[in-house]
């Protein structure tokens, strides 16, 4: 049996999924970990590098051969302080965005929210932390991830928290990474994902402090932050959001549309 190659995110907001893959549980086939931004997790799944591949939701549009593990994610029902649109602005004088390059689904979602509620269509550069370099070619940045979390509400800044932007116009939780899975890849895979989760869920007391000093955030904002803000386990609602998300997408031109999404196990 070939070795199957799985593909996490780098950031904190990914580590509870990934800790059973990182302490190497045992699977019934053989599998290799490792972790990447998350526009890079996409392309490894796609390019076939990896066969399974926590990618952005924007990224599955692109990615035919992909399906999408239904019941495990990144989400949240409102704020998360991890996905910022800053702005030099107030957002319907946006006309550039820097868009933080680690980023797919936020950036997509910035530029959904800043026509459907603002009515503006910013150019868009690609940039990288830190927000100060960004906004100095552009009027808004959108960072994600670790960086996000290190800004703090700057004087002078208009700072959106995307999902609670989202939350507000459409009244539901945002999804903004899924499990991708590749063909004939063994449906055991399913059940090592469930395990890895389950895996953090049993140790989490312990893991919360290694997870808060490798990102560099207190141990305080670690618990308040994955044990409070983000969820992981998805409901109908979960993939209702997403799939509206990928609908209006596509019905305003940014994402092409999208055939059978979900897997099951």
């Amino acid at each position: 049996m070939f070795s199957v190659s799985i593909v996490g995110v780098k950031f904190l907001n990914a580590r509870p999924l990934l800790a059973g893959l990182e302490a190497g549980i045992d699977a019934p086939f053989p599998y290799t970990f490792s972790v990447a931004e998350p526009a890079r997790c996409a392309d490894l799944l796609g390019g076939g590098q990896a066969q399974v591949g926590l990618v952005p939701v924007a990224a599955l549009p692109w990615l035919p051969a992909v399906q999408a593990y239904p019941f495990l994610g990144i989400a949240a029902q409102g704020e998360t302080t991890s996905v910022l649109l800053v702005s030099r602005v107030p957002l319907e004088q946006v006309r550039i965005l820097a868009a933080h390059t680690a980023s797919r689904t936020s950036v997509l979602l910035a530029r959904l929210l800043l026509k459907a509620r603002y009515g503006v269509e910013p150019r868009v550069l690609s940039a990288n932390p830190p927000v100060e370099a960004m906004l100095a070619t552009a009027d808004a940045a959108v960072v994600i991830g670790d960086p996000a979390m290190a800004v703090n509400g700057a004087e002078g800044l208009f700072r959106c928290d995307l999902a609670a932007e989202w939350l507000a116009w459409r009244g539901q939780p945002f999804v903004f990474a899924l499990w991708g899975v590749r063909p004939a890849v063994p449906r055991e895979v399913f059940s090592l994902l469930e395990a890895s989760f389950r895996y953090a869920q049993e140790h989490f007391a312990e893991l919360l402090p290694r997870w808060a000093a490798s990102h560099g955030t207190s141990l305080q904002r670690a618990r308040e932050y994955l044990g409070g803000l983000l969820r992981f386990q998805l409901g109908e609602g979960e993939r209702r959001a997403v799939e509206d998300f990928l609908r209006l997408a596509n019905e305003v031109g940014l994402l092409p549309p999208r055939g059978a999404l979900w897997c099951h196990d």
